[in-house]
């Protein structure tokens, strides 16, 4: 284990770029999926069908479709169109467009939570749809939607680990590429699971406070 830890030492400035390269990349598709949901929150409550059915579809094909292969069309497909991308700018792409539906569908359900007086209240005070999402659907959704929303993140940061397998530089990769030059296959990926483990724990913590201060009384 000396030996492991040795090695790891002289190594120290490529684990603290994996680790960085992987907390900006979690972060980044959280932002962005975040948004994604916002707008697509928008577009499903929209009174219009055609418009409501087209953001179900989005919905749909992404919540169905594997990471994975929306990681490998966005680094290894787009090419072949004329559209080159960098391994962070394509896992960046996959991860926004699947995290988006995700969120929206969180969007969605306390957007179902909202009671009906409330949507009254705001068409009788002449509130347009625009004024209406913006001051009473959208902050209500979010709120109701928090639980979901800060699991997303989890789910997020432990998804980017797949990253590596379009050669996005991060933590993962990093072990990777240790562990194939000394063999020190179990000990690495050990360090890789309880590094991982470390930020999700942190990050759940970080959750728990979110979720306690938005907390709406009653609505569990």
């Amino acid at each position: 284990m000396g030996e492991f830890f040795q090695e790891l030492w002289l190594e120290w400035p490529g684990l603290v770029s994996g680790l960085k390269w992987t907390i900006l990349l979690s972060g980044a598709m959280t932002a962005s999926g975040l948004l994604g949901g916002m707008l697509l929150l928008f577009f499903l409550t929209h009174p219009a069908r055609p418009v409501r059915a087209v953001a179900n579809a989005y919905v749909t094909f992404f919540v169905g479709t594997p990471l994975l292969a929306l990681l490998f069309l966005a680094y290894y497909g787009l090419p072949t169109v004329g559209i080159d991308l960098s391994p962070f700018a394509a896992a960046f792409l996959g991860f926004t467009l699947n995290v988006s539906a995700y969120n929206a569908r969180y969007l969605m359900s306390g957007y179902k939570a909202i009671s009906a007086a409330e949507l009254s209240a705001a068409a009788a005070m002449g509130y347009g749809r625009r004024q209406t999402f913006r001051l009473l659907i959208l902050p209500q959704s979010f709120r109701y939607a928090v639980p979901g929303l800060t699991s997303q993140s989890i789910n997020n940061l432990k998804d980017s680990s797949i990253a590596f397998l379009i050669q996005c530089d991060g933590f993962l990769s990093f072990i990777q590429n240790f562990t194939s030059q000394n063999f020190m296959f179990f000990r690495g990926y050990l360090l890789a699971a309880a590094g991982y483990l470390a930020l999700v724990v942190l990050l759940t913590l970080a959750a728990r406070k979110i979720q306690r201060a938005t907390r709406i009384p009653g609505f569990a």
